[in-house]
């Protein structure tokens, strides 16, 4: 719930929102303040979460391959891991 209601504090974005669904951004307002917990349950009893639109989703059995891979390309040749530059 805390990532829903960060991104609707962002400056313009409940506007946008409000726009996009055509209604008033006090209608918005209200979702946010009286039903958005309701709205996230649904979503969770539907099988569905909210997450930032810039995550890529995989299936379990592709993150399952991948973490397997990397752990045995580490445990092989630990010289062509590199850490990403901070």
């Amino acid at each position: 719930m805390q990532l829903a209601l960060q991104a609707l504090q962002e400056p313009g974005k409940a506007s946008s929102v409000a726009t996009a669904m055509g209604v008033s951004d006090s209608t918005i307002s209200r979702i946010k303040t009286e039903r958005m917990e309701e709205v996230l349950v649904v979503l969770a009893h539907l099988g569905l979460k909210v997450v930032p639109a810039e995550y890529k989703c995989v299936q379990p059995e592709a993150h399952a391959f991948l973490t397997q891979t990397f752990e045995r390309v580490q445990a092989r040749a630990p010289h062509l891991i590199w850490e990403a530059d901070e």
